[in-house]
C-alpha cells in the first residue's frame, strides 16, 4: 500500500493512502479518492500530480506558481521512490510504502541529555522515546509460573531459527521475555568496542559504548524509560547478573544520581555473552512496583542472555564467512575485467540488481546467494579467452558459454548457478541464443540475470549513439519487456526493488532482510 505522510505543514502528521491511478494535489481541489487538498499558501489551486504505471508511481508539476520539490530539487517529472521527500509550499510529505516498511526496533530517539553525554559515564542515565512500540496488540496469557521458563526459553529458540535478521531476532526475544516478566520495559544493547591502536590497546581517551538493538515498551504509558548506566556498568565489569528489586533502597545503586533522578525501582540487568566475551546487556525494568522481579525471574533472563549471546556470536561468524567470501568472489571478478576495461564495475553493478530481484521475488538466503553469483560470475567464460577469439566476434559467445561450462562444472554449489549463465541469453519469447529455450523452460535464475543484464545495457549505453540513459527512461523500457523479452514476476520484481530503493544498494549483504 503506497501512501503519502505529511510530514510538516498544515495536515502534519495525516497520512492519504493512494487508491487512484491519477492524484492531483492542489489548494483548490476537492478532496477525494483522486485529490489531495493541501490548504497551503504557497501551493496552487492544481499544484502537482502524482500517476501510476505499471509498479512505478511518477510525480509531475502542473506549472505551479512556486515550484514542486522532490528531495530539495525542482522537478517537472521524476519516478518516486521510498523515502522521498515531496515539497509544495511550505508543506512535507513523504511517499511511503506500508506493506515493504518492516519495523526497526533501533528507530528511537535518544534524548538530548543522554546523547550528549561523551564517554561511558556511571552517572548517567540515558532516556528514550519509542516512535514505535511493540506490543501494542493483544496479550498472550501468563504461562504458570511453572512452565513459564521452559515456555519462554524454547518461544526464543524458534524466534532464532525463524528469523533470519539479527533486528528481528532481538526485537521479538526482547517482547518475549519483558511479556513474561511483565516488565515495563526490555532493552537490548550491543557493546561496541573503542578504537584500538596497533598494539591491540583502546585508543587513549576512548571507552565502549552501547548501542541499542532492541526494545520492547509494556504500553505507550512507559516509552520514557529510565536507563542506569551504574547498572549496566556493574553488569559488564564483573560479568555478572544484577537484580535490585528497588534500586532506590540498594546500597549498590542508591548513590548514584541517575537512580535518584529516574526513581529507578525493580531492575534485573543480565551480561549478553558468548565465548568469554561480553556482546551486551539483556536490561529489564518495572517502574510501578518494587519487588516485581524474583531470583528465578533473575534465572530466566540469564538464560536468555546465554542463548542470545550464542546466536549472535554465531551470526558475527557468519557474517565475517559471508564477508570474506564476498571479498574472494569480487578479486577473481576483478582479475577479469582487467582483460577488458570498459566492462569494469560491470559484474557488481548486475549482482547487486540479481540480489534485489531475488528479495522481491521471496527467495531464500541460497538463493540470493545463488543470484549475486550468477551476476558476478556471468563472464566467468571470458578468462581462457585468447586475443584471437575475441577477435572472432561471431564465435566468441560460443566460446565463453563452453569455457564458463569448463571452469564451473563439478564445482560443489554452483548447481543452480551455472545453468543461469549458460542461459543467460534466453528470452522468454524464444527469441534468445544460443539453445533458443523459451518461456517456463529457461530457468528462473537465468531470467534473472538475463534482466538484470540487459537493465545494465540500458543504462549504460541504451541511449542516442550509444549513450547512457537516465534511469527513469530504463525503467519505463524495462517495463515494456513484460511477457515479451522476460516473464511479467521477473520485470515486476526490478520496479518494486526500485520503488523500495534497494535495486542499487550494493552494501546488501545475503542476509539483509
Amino acid at each position: 500500500m503506497s501512501v503519502l505522510r505529511v510530514k510538516s505543514g498544515p495536515h502534519s502528521g495525516k497520512v492519504y493512502e493512494i487508491k487512484a491511478e491519477n492524484l492531483v494535489l492542489g489548494r483548490d481541489v476537492t478532496e477525494g479518492v483522486g485529490n489531495i487538498q493541501v490548504l497551503d499558501q504557497g501551493v496552487s489551486r492544481k499544484h502537482a500530480e502524482i500517476f501510476r504505471i505499471g509498479e512505478m508511481f511518477f510525480i509531475r508539476d502542473l506549472e505551479s506558481r512556486n515550484g514542486t520539490f522532490v528531495n530539495d530539487e525542482a522537478i517537472s517529472e521524476v519516478v518516486l521512490r521510498v523515502g522521498d521527500q515531496i515539497r509544495l509550499g511550505n508543506t512535507v510529505l513523504i511517499f511511503e510504502d506500508r506493506n515493504a516498511k518492516l519495523y526497526d526496533s533501533r528507530q528511537l530517539v535518544i534524548d538530548d541529555s543522554a546523547a550528549a553525554a561523551p564517554t561511558f559515564s556511571p552517572s548517567v542515565t540515558m532516556n528514550f522515546r519509542a516512535t514505535k512500540v511493540l506490543g501494542d496488540g493483544p496479550r498472550p496469557a501468563a504461562p504458570t509460573r511453572e512452565s513459564r521458563s521452559l515456555e519462554t526459553l524454547v518461544g526464543i529458540s524458534h524466534i532464532i531459527s525463524e528469523e533470519k535478521d539479527l533486528s528481528r531476532i532481538l526485537a521479538r526475544s526482547a517482547e518475549q521475555i519483558g511479556t513474561t516478566l511483565d516488565a515495563d520495559n526490555v532493552f537490548i544493547f550491543a557493546v561496541r568496542p573503542a578504537p584500538q591502536t596497533a598494539s591491540g590497546a583502546a585508543a587513549e581517551g576512548t571507552e565502549d559504548t552501547l548501542e541499542v538493538q532492541a526494545r520492547f515498551d509494556r504500553s505507550p504509558e512507559f516509552q520514557e524509560a529510565g536507563v542506569s548506566r551504574s547498572i549496566i556498568r556493574d553488569c559488564l565489569e564483573f560479568s555478572r547478573s544484577v537484580l535490585t528489586s528497588d534500586a532506590g533502597m540498594d546500597s549498590r545503586f542508591n548513590a548514584m544520581a541517575s537512580v535518584v533522578m529516574k526513581s529507578i525501582k525493580s531492575v534485573i540487568c543480565v551480561p549478553i555473552a558468548s565465548l568469554g566475551k561480553n556482546l551486551g546487556v539483556l536490561y529489564l525494568s518495572n517502574a510501578r512496583r518494587a519487588d516485581a522481579f524474583t531470583p528465578e525471574d533473575l534465572e530466566l533472563a540469564s538464560a536468555v542472555g546465554v542463548e542470545l549471546g550464542i546466536t549472535m556470536q554465531l551470526l558475527r561468524m557468519v557474517h565475517n564467512s559471508d564477508e570474506f567470501f564476498r571479498n574472494s568472489i569480487q578479486t577473481l571478478v576483478a582479475a577479469i575485467e582487467m582483460r577488458e576495461p570498459a566492462k569494469k564495475g560491470r559484474a557488481q553493478r548486475v549482482a547487486t540488481y540479481c540480489m534485489a530481484i531475488a528479495r522481491e521475488l521471496g527467495w531464500n538466503t541460497v538463493g540470493i546467494r545463488n543470484s549475486w553469483l550468477a551476476g558476478m560470475l556471468h563472464n566467468i567464460g571470458a578468462i581462457p579467452l585468447s586475443d584471437q577469439d575475441r577477435a572472432a566476434k561471431f564465435l566468441v559467445e560460443t566460446k565463453q558459454i563452453s569455457y564458463a561450462r569448463e571452469l564451473l562444472k563439478g564445482i560443489a554449489g554452483l548447481e543452480d548457478v551455472l545453468p543461469a549463465i549458460l542461459n543467460q541469453k534466453e528470452r522468454w519469447d524464444g527469441s534468445g541464443t544460443p539453445e533458443s529455450l523459451k518461456g517456463e523452460a529457461i530457468p528462473v535464475l537465468a531470467r534473472i540475470l538475463g534482466l538484470a543484464l540487459d537493465f545494465d545495457a540500458l543504462l549504460t549505453q541504451g541511449g542516442t549513439d550509444g549513450k547512457e540513459l537516465s534511469v527513469k527512461e530504463a525503467l519505463l523500457r524495462a517495463k515494456d519487456w513484460a511477457d515479451r523479452t522476460f516473464d511479467r514476476p521477473t520485470v515486476s520484481a526490478l520496479l518494486i526493488a526500485y520503488r523500495k530503493g534497494t535495486l542499487f544498494n550494493q552494501q546488501a549483504g545475503f542476509f539483509d532482510a
